[in-house]
């Protein structure tokens, strides 16, 4: 078995950014609907929390969060893949999300 760390590996299988603001624009909007208010709901997300969104794409599930939150509350979005990341820090900065 060989395991290597090198950029171009790591980079293997990343979307760019271009896709991830295509995803955020055309997918986002027509997919996630409503779900991320009723998953909030059910996992009983409240006032002061500390969330954390594993996954968290462009950073959907992590805006509703941190709007349930509040300024006393804390969201943090992970995520392996770089261009949903910056699509996540872009528009959680126009939202104060993310």
């Amino acid at each position: 078995m060989t395991i290597s760390n090198s950029t171009d590996d790591a980079r293997r299988g990343q979307i760019s950014s271009s896709a991830a603001e295509i995803y955020e624009d055309f997918f986002v909007p027509a997919l996630f609907g409503q779900w991320p208010e009723r998953l909030l709901e059910a996992a009983g997300v409240a006032a002061g929390q500390r969330v954390l969104d594993v996954g968290c794409g462009t950073g959907v599930l992590a805006r509703a969060a941190s709007r349930r939150v509040g300024a006393a509350g804390e969201v943090v979005g992970l995520d392996p893949n770089e261009g949903m990341l910056a699509v996540a820090r872009r528009v959680g900065a126009q939202t104060q999300a993310v």
